[in-house]
């Protein structure tokens, strides 16, 4: 145990103040560790006060840091010391060494100064500093060093372990999403299981991670499955910030070469900031990146690996962009999507659709609100949103009526082979090309003619295109020998009705079946009352049926040529949806002209439908002009700005429905 030179001396007339300070840097160190620590410096101090002294003669603070690097310059509790010596709180501070209050050379340089110059002595026993000598500077310095020195064997001594278990096989780093450790040696009772680890697919996750790969080769934006991965309550990895799945998640995961057989590690490296101790992940060199193939953890094909990375590439705004600090979107926050955002625009000008409010929220025309567009009615979401829903759950279960005509028709695409036999053509033609171009890259690397970086940069482009050839084909060769067996018609029923559930519950499942759904934008098309009094917004949208059939049944009708009919057209819906309540006598007015096409009196229609005298004379006029016009319908579409119009659609009328009375109207805008 060190023995001061300079005696400890009470104050008169009061308590001698001592704080003493304990930490340890990481979780996998003993929790005990600030214990004995408490327990060593109390002891140091107990043998070194003067003999006689009472307890009630010293008063002990304690401030613990456990799991907390000394390196790091901003900590809570150092900078309880740092605030402590400022106002002279304590007469001394105790610690088992200088490496337990700083790791940092120059800021315990500077803590120990502030100490002396505030008459705060500090005592490291286990390195045999005490500020009372004159030669504390001279230890200090050494010991930080031998710290340091320390701190950096310990790294080189991390990275030769991770190497081992690299070149072994073993798993290095985080688990990634769709695979699970097994251990070498099992755990026991009284010991945890242990390693090396390596890992192995969970198949309970792989069929997700497939998926998602599948959704963005198929078009999908990483938002959308974003939301889908959201909504099947998919988790993420234990050590995520947020629950939420992000774009830049599902946008890591396409990035993943594990997933088709190829390990990297060390693609990122920790750098520490001298001044603050804090460390960031910076991108490594090139030639310092490590890698080995893992055939046993392939998850996606090379084929399908590839086209969804292609997919993501294209959606770059950047086509080179900056890594690191230089980004453009470094610290952008993104926003995610809402039910009808990005496939909501106006039918006028096609500007997309904005929303406004929050409570009683609308949609309007951003080209209106810039005085780029006529068309300055609204929609109301909680509007909107339900008779989107409701028209495409109806046409969903419409196939219904269908479903035998559906089902013949893959039968016979099965039959026919679908288009198997064009694609193994076109990919036979494809791979000879890639060989004979490969062929004549290495004979031109060999002989040395041309820029060799050039040519090796377009021989390994034309082997990554060779790998993702093959691999296609062996997919289609599978999928031509694997006969699906396709769903009964109740079977289908039950898949429609699931697809009806999903739309009409969670939003965010909604949005993403939304979009596979839609074949094109939802348009708000602006249509006049044909008495010229009202100018109301309708929804004019294309849905693809197809993607609401089970895979079995999508699959083939996705294969076939739509320039050889093969779709059927019964699967292609274009919608029209009003995004207004319709008011009562516009109402009845359709129904009176329709019953009055038919052959009915309008005596029979008012006693048919319950119709009172008064009810039909207000609906007279607007009948008399469908009538004239000789039109079932009480709208008529408006493709340029009206000369007059009385009253714009607008949310103060969307929300009050037809007024009567002699009520105030607010004035059209």
């Amino acid at each position: 145990m060190m023995h001061l030179r300079q005696p400890i001396q009470l104050p008169k007339g009061r308590e001698l103040r001592v704080l003493i300070h304990a930490r340890f840097s990481t979780e996998e160190q003993r929790q005990s560790s600030i214990d004995d620590q408490i327990a060593s410096c109390r002891a140091f101090l107990d043998a070194s006060l003067p003999k006689g002294t009472k307890a009630s003669q010293v008063k002990i603070d304690i401030i613990k840091e456990p799991e907390v690097s000394g390196e790091i310059a901003d900590r809570p509790g150092i900078n309880q010391v740092w605030a402590g010596i400022e106002s002279k709180r304590w007469d001394m501070i105790i610690a088992e060494e200088s490496s337990r209050l700083y790791r940092h050379h120059t800021k315990a340089g500077e803590l120990f100064e502030s100490a002396v110059d505030a008459d705060v002595r500090i005592i490291c026993p286990s390195d045999y500093i005490d500020t009372a000598d004159d030669d504390w500077p001279d230890r200090l310095h050494m010991c930080q060093m031998q710290h340091a020195r320390s701190n950096f064997y310990t790294r080189k001594r991390i990275e030769r372990a991770h190497d081992g278990l690299w070149a072994r096989g073993a798993a290095v780093g985080n688990t990634v999403i769709g695979y699970k450790r097994r251990c070498t040696v099992p755990a026991t009772e009284t010991e945890p299981a242990r390693g090396p680890f390596y890992d192995e697919i969970d198949e309970e996750k792989a069929g997700v991670i497939r998926e998602v790969f599948e959704r963005i080769a198929n078009g999908e934006t990483a938002a959308e499955v974003a939301e889908w991965l959201d909504s099947i309550k998919f988790a993420k990895a234990k050590w995520s910030r947020q629950a939420k799945w992000t774009t830049y998640n599902v946008n890591s995961i396409i990035r993943r070469t594990i997933y088709r057989g190829f390990e990297t590690f060390g693609k990122k490296k920790a750098k520490r900031k001298l001044r603050t101790g804090k460390s960031e992940y910076v991108w490594n060199d090139e030639d310092k990146i490590q890698t080995r193939e893992s055939p046993h953890l392939r998850i996606v094909s090379d084929h399908l690996w590839y086209k969804a990375n292609e997919v993501v590439d294209k959606r770059r705004v950047f086509q080179k962009p900056i890594r690191g600090a230089g980004h453009p979107l470094r610290g952008t926050t993104r926003q995610r999507r809402g039910l009808l955002s990005g496939v909501f625009i106006c039918g006028v000008c096609g500007s997309p659709m904005h929303s406004h409010g929050k409570t009683d929220g609308t949609f309007r025309c951003s080209g209106a609100s810039q005085g780029n567009c006529w068309y300055r009615g609204y929609c109301m979401r909680e509007r909107v949103y339900p008779a989107i829903l409701e028209a495409v759950v109806n046409e969903v279960l419409a196939i219904d009526g269908v479903r035998n005509a559906v089902l013949a028709r893959v039968r016979e695409l099965h039959e026919k082979g679908g288009s198997v036999a064009a694609e193994l053509k076109k990919l036979d033609k494809e791979e000879k090309e890639l060989v004979a171009a490969i062929d004549r890259l290495s004979a031109a690397v060999e002989s040395g003619d041309g820029a060799l970086a050039s040519l090796t940069s377009r021989l390994a482009e034309r082997e990554r295109d060779l790998a993702i050839v093959r691999s296609r084909r062996r997919e289609v060769e599978e999928q031509a020998g694997r006969k699906e067996k396709l769903p009964s018609a109740a079977k289908l029923l039950e898949h429609l009705e699931a697809v009806k559930a999903q739309l009409l519950g969670d939003e965010a499942r909604a949005a993403v079946i939304l979009r596979q759904l839609l074949d094109g934008p939802i348009r708000v098309i602006p249509y006049m009352r044909i008495d010229g009094k009202r100018v109301v917004p309708r929804l004019e949208f294309t849905i693809n049926l197809v993607a609401a059939l089970p895979p079995a049944v999508a699959g083939p009708l996705r294969q076939a040529e739509p320039s050889t009919d093969e779709q059927p057209v019964m699967l292609k819906r274009t919608l029209l949806v009003n995004a207004f309540d319709e008011p009562d006598l516009v109402r009845h007015a359709r129904l009176i002209v329709t019953r009055h096409l038919e052959g009915h009196t309008y005596k029979d229609i008012a006693e048919e439908v319950g119709l009172t005298k008064y009810h039909m004379e207000n609906c007279a006029r607007i009948t008399k002009l469908m009538e004239e016009a000789g039109l079932p319908e009480p709208y008529r579409r408006l493709t340029e700005k009206p000369d007059r119009v009385p009253q714009w659609c607008s949310k103060h009328w969307l929300k009050a429905g037809e007024r009567k009375g002699s009520g105030k109207r607010r004035r059209a805008s």
